[in-house]
């Protein structure tokens, strides 16, 4: 499972929603969008491992490098 945290006062939800649909089309994988009052956060977990934080990056993240790590991971290579 992928969730994405995202920050709902930063109005990050159609960066997160776009993700989704980027995830969910690549991999088939069912995304949980997760509203947060955590300021400025964007975070992407997969199986309940952290494999993106915007706080930690400083940007969000390019969608193509989120997709391609969680095919990956799905494969079982890291």
């Amino acid at each position: 499972m992928v969730s994405i945290k995202y920050c709902g006062t930063c109005n990050y939800r159609p960066m997160a929603a776009s993700l989704a649909m980027a995830i969910k089309s690549a991999t088939g994988l069912t995304v949980q969008l997760i509203h947060s009052g955590d300021i400025g956060a964007f975070e992407v977990t997969f199986n309940g491992e952290s494999i993106y934080s915007k706080k930690a990056a400083g940007h969000f993240p390019d969608h193509n490098k989120i997709v391609d790590d969680i095919k990956r991971r799905q494969d079982g290579s890291r």
